[in-house]
């Protein structure tokens, strides 16, 4: 079927001097914001485990300020929310006026070759399921057999082509590698003897619709590729942090040894209290815990900076890819609101996406808070330590 689609693109280019793209709509919002600049502009993480503190409970962790990361993170997620919610307003409101044309809709299925060949809708909806699979199946037969001809194009060069690469997989193979210009130059040696044709107001029809609904293919498609690619990214990442936590010495076994000390430790009788651990021992190894667990998340926030700064890179570069390809293509989308019930409005489904984008600069900022708070938790839980018993860092 990918094949037959390839040349119907190329027969719609043959019989039409300029090949029909459906613009989207005038006031489109798509390829306008600068969406690598809004994940540039998301704040890194903290240079060390002091200033981690400082951004999760302010200047003093006595006294801790609460709202001190929100102060910190609220204007980037602010300013990146705000370009989503001009998304959502706008195509909202293009929403409200589009609703169904049923009998065009109605008239697109008749026209469809497989349905044109079983007899029409009316014809259908009278047969049993063994009588419908039946039609259907020969119908797709027919079509597979020759789609050209099904859909009302009179090409025996583009049958003969279509029917060689069917035959013959190590030439499709060549085939869908080559450009579209090669492409082209092996369509017409092949319809260099055809009759000429005749162009009807149906046939121009049909090639606009053939025109609008490759597009709308190649668009979803880009769209699934950068999906991807940004998953690709978010597991890896995901997978680097998984790595440096599980690593040996991390704080887990910090804990582990620290419960395993402080069972041994001997005890004394307290007065009234009964037996505790024995106060200076306990000290020593409450002082040497606090002391691994912040050296433990010093070492960690040293690697996972880099992860982090490279997962913030890998989201701008796709951005900016994607920016490109939208600049490049923005004549192939189709904002016309009717496209929305045949599957071909492509302007939503890159309007939702290029919010999805923004998003990964939320993403980010997510990110970045969690870590923070861990890493100020110990950083925090070290200064309760020395303060309690007295010590200085």
């Amino acid at each position: 079927m990918k094949l037959s689609l390839i040349f119907l693109a190329l027969g719609a280019m043959m019989m039409s001097a300029k090949a029909f793209s459906q613009q989207p709509s005038a006031n489109t919002l798509l390829g306008t914001a600068d969406i690598p600049s809004y994940i540039e502009g998301v704040p890194g993480l903290p240079g060390s485990l002091e200033e981690a503190a400082k951004r999760a409970f302010g200047g003093n962790f006595l006294q801790p300020d609460y709202q001190a990361m929100d102060n910190y993170y609220l204007p980037a997620e602010e300013n990146i929310r705000r370009v989503q919610l001009q998304y959502e307003d706008h195509y909202k409101k293009q929403m409200e006026g589009a609703t169904p044309d049923r009998a065009a809709i109605n008239q697109e299925i008749e026209r469809n070759p497989i349905i044109k060949s079983m007899g029409g809708v009316q014809a259908i909806q009278g047969m049993n399921q063994e009588e419908a699979e039946d039609a259907a199946r020969q119908a797709t037969e027919q079509y597979l057999a020759d789609p050209f001809s099904a859909s009302g194009v009179n090409s025996p060069g583009m049958t003969a082509l279509y029917q060689k690469m069917m035959n013959d997989p190590a030439y499709a193979a060549r085939f869908q590698q080559m450009s579209e210009q090669e492409r082209m130059a092996e369509l017409q040696k092949y319809m260099a003897n055809d009759p000429a044709v005749v162009k009807t107001p149906e046939m121009a029809r049909q090639m606009s619709r053939k025109e609008t609904a490759l597009n709308a293919m190649e668009i979803n498609g880009r769209i699934t590729e950068f999906t991807e690619a940004i998953q690709a990214a978010a597991n890896a990442f995901g997978q680097g942090l998984q790595t440096i936590e599980n690593q040996a010495g991390n704080h887990n076994e910090i804990d582990a040894e620290f419960k395993r000390k402080y069972n041994a430790l001997p005890e004394v009788i307290a007065g009234e209290v009964g037996r505790i651990k024995d106060p200076e021992p306990e000290k020593k190894l409450r002082v040497e815990t606090a002391v691994k667990h912040r050296e433990r998340a010093a070492a960690e926030m040293e690697q996972i900076t880099p992860l982090f700064q490279n997962l913030k890179e890998e989201y701008r570069r796709i951005a900016a890819s994607y920016m490109e390809y939208i600049t490049a293509n923005i004549h192939k989308v189709n904002g016309d609101m009717a496209g929305l019930y045949d599957g071909t409005n492509t302007e939503l489904n890159l309007a939702n996406f290029e919010s999805s984008l923004l998003g990964l600069g939320l993403e980010l900022i997510k990110q970045a808070r969690t870590i923070t708070g861990e890493m100020a938790s110990w950083e925090r839980q070290y200064m309760e330590v020395m303060r309690s018993y007295g010590q200085t860092n």
